[in-house]
């Protein structure tokens, strides 16, 4: 039974406090849950799994493949600097070295650009549907877009909410992909 304090929140259009991610879990959460989620065999288990990973997605730092606003997306682009939005910063000393796995050698930008950004999309062919791929590490994302686009760190709030036209979000396509539609995160967060 629910207690009175989840019955207030409901009827004021919150949801219940339940199974919420805290700082205290760590800057790994959901990397952790990620990892138990893939080698999860037990579809049960690995639906819990998979609604612990979405509730710690909001304390996630991810790399993403980006242009700036007037720029081709699809045009191969030079740049060494790793790009840094507002909410990557909070997030960033936590998980350092998680985000920076396999980085070739991408420096942090001097100075923050004032020009707008957008992620780089991929489209599955088999469905037509555009989904904005979001990565881990440099290990992950090197094989998606080699160091033909610029890159940026960036939380996940900001890249779901820059995805809002899309399909969804994918996490790492190129390995063992984690597609996280629209209509799922809803739902879960």
């Amino acid at each position: 039974m629910a207690s009175l304090m989840d019955q207030m929140r409901k009827m004021v259009g919150l949801r219940p406090q339940q199974e919420q991610v805290t700082p205290r879990e760590g800057a790994g959460a959901f990397h952790a849950r990620r990892e138990a989620y893939l080698a999860c065999e037990d579809e049960a288990q690995k639906a819990a799994l998979l609604t612990q990973m979405i509730r710690a997605l909001p304390d996630t730092l991810f790399l993403a493949a980006m242009c700036y606003e007037g720029e081709d997306s699809t045009a191969s682009v030079q740049d060494d600097k790793l790009h840094a939005t507002t909410g990557a910063r909070r997030l960033y000393a936590a998980q350092q070295q998680i985000v920076e796995r396999g980085n070739p050698g991408y420096r942090h930008a001097a100075t923050a650009d004032k020009r707008r950004i957008h992620l780089r999309t991929l489209v599955y062919q088999k469905t037509k549907e555009e989904w904005v791929p979001l990565f881990t590490d440099f290990a992950e994302l090197m094989p998606v877009f080699g160091r033909q686009s610029r890159v940026t760190l960036i939380s996940f709030e900001e890249a779901r909410e820059m995805a809002g036209p899309c399909s969804g979000l994918v996490i790492n396509p190129a390995s063992r992909p984690i597609l996280l539609s629209n209509d799922a995160l809803d739902g879960a967060l």
